[in-house]
């Protein structure tokens, strides 16, 4: 299957009296697909040809979007959000895991908020579940969508000349689109009366300039972030284009149950920057954790873990003596972020700026800082864990290991569908001693195998985990 295959049976259902277009595929838990402007279900075709094989994936085209009708209406956000309400209400859809961007996210979230026993997740990119102003605006696109809500100025850029879709569209994407895709996008809006749709999405945005339905709507959903209790899951991308640092670390102290998967570069129509990171990040998400050979659950259950490819806000690190020699420990935010065993200050603390060269780094004892060097291997504080998205699912795994135990690189391999060799340079690339223990992955000939920290200290922690445990070496 090529990047611009669509290889998928189109379906479609009558809600008052229009088709809406849909694509449902695949059999398992269910993932709503949720499109913003001026795209359609075909945004997502990428994402959802690797996870059908593990799930059912549903992904409609909006009312006048991609093959839906288009009639005669205002297109207007609670417009939207009545069909794709109806559209949940007819297919009788329930244990929903919605997958939202642009515009699908403030339709989604309050399709969460005001059926919350219908929807019991949410993964969300490059969208706005909140009001903003013009000063967080993407400055390049600030002019642009400025004119765009001119009436007449707005009309003849976006109904005469098809800016949105011409302009827009590829400019909010790093890589470059063939031309075959940018067909498929166009195809919806070849006449000027079909544009209207794609013409009245930017005058609704939830900028304070103007507080109409819309903008009092979202304000709703945005009250509303701090008491939904379903888990959620935000891909963040770099270098974005609505999601910044600092509206991350909002919705951070927003949404009680927020998980953070970084998924690499991107603008804003990532899903055709980066598909497969995409797709992965999901399928980890929302993977069942493993029980573990004592029938308690995983380690992992215990930790809130963000994730997160780099990171360049602040850092509050310490060096002291642990029970296992002195070590450096830091903590981002939102969990402990290193754990490096260094017999000297300065090199751990070198070794901590070589990681996060853009880090603004505070030495400071906090109380995590010292109850993780005094007992790292009880620490129940949460985990940051940095690195790729296979880096991360290795590294899960590790935290499923009890105490006392080993795995073989193969096990690890097997388990997440990878190659032992692999799941070794994984391993080698965790910066969390003891607290991902990593030093439970042992070679299949059973020798001990490699250490970041030296293979004594490995040999060191599994005799004592081992005899805590009650097992014999």
């Amino acid at each position: 299957m090529g990047f611009a295959d669509f290889p998928f049976e189109s379906r479609f259902v009558t809600l008052n009296g229009h088709r809406l277009h849909y694509i449902d595929e695949g059999e398992g838990p269910l993932l709503l697909f949720i499109h913003g402007n001026p795209t359609s279900s075909y945004l997502w075709r990428n994402i959802i040809k690797p996870l059908r094989g593990k799930y059912r994936c549903i992904a409609l085209d909006l009312i006048g979007f991609g093959k839906s009708d288009q009639p005669d209406l205002d297109y207007r956000f609670l417009t939207h959000y009545r069909y794709l309400e109806e559209f949940v209400a007819a297919l009788a859809l329930t244990d929903i895991t919605l997958v939202l961007h642009d515009w699908g996210g403030p339709l989604g979230f309050r399709l969460a908020q005001q059926h919350p026993g219908k929807v019991s997740r949410l993964c969300f990119m490059e969208t706005f579940p909140f009001t903003f102003d013009w000063d967080e605006f993407p400055l390049p696109l600030r002019p642009v969508f400025f004119a765009f809500r001119q009436e007449r100025l707005g009309r003849f850029l976006i109904i005469n000349r098809n800016l949105f879709v011409r302009m827009v569209l590829p400019f909010g994407v790093i890589r470059h689109l063939p031309r075959s895709v940018r067909r498929i996008y166009q195809r919806p809006f070849r006449q000027r009366e079909s544009r209207y749709p794609v013409y009245v999405w930017p005058n609704q945005l939830p900028i304070n300039d103007r507080q109409d339905e819309t903008w009092q709507a979202i304000e709703q959903i945005e009250k509303g972030l701090s008491r939904m209790s379903q888990p959620m899951l935000l891909l963040r991308f770099r270098p974005g284009a609505v999601l910044g640092p600092a509206r991350i670390r909002w919705l951070l102290d927003q949404i009680p149950n927020l998980d953070i998967s970084d998924c690499g570069r991107g603008l804003h129509y990532v899903q055709e920057d980066n598909p497969k990171a995409i797709a992965e990040a999901i399928g980890q998400w929302l993977q069942p954790p493993a029980q573990t050979d004592t029938g308690q659950p995983p380690a992992s259950a215990a930790h809130r873990i963000y994730q997160s490819d780099d990171y360049a806000d602040s850092l509050t690190w310490y060096y002291g003596e642990s029970g296992y020699g002195n070590a450096l420990v830091a903590e981002s935010p939102h969990g402990l972020i290193h754990f490096d065993f260094c017999d000297h200050k300065d090199d751990a603390v070198t070794r901590l700026k070589q990681r996060f060269p853009d880090a603004c780094l505070n030495e400071q004892p906090t109380p995590a800082l010292l109850s993780a060097l005094e007992n790292p291997g009880t620490s129940h504080a949460p985990l940051h864990l940095c690195g790729s998205s296979f880096q991360r699912q290795v590294w899960h795994a590790l935290l499923d290991i009890p105490a006392g135990s080993t795995r073989h690189y193969g096990d690890i391999a097997r388990q997440i569908g990878s190659q032992a060799r692999a799941v070794g340079q994984a391993v080698g690339k965790n910066r969390l001693a003891i607290l991902v223990p990593c030093h439970r992955v042992t070679r299949a000939d059973g020798s001990v195998g490699g250490f970041y920290w030296g293979t004594e200290l490995k040999q060191q922690l599994l005799d004592q985990e081992r005899t805590t445990a009650g097992h014999t070496p």
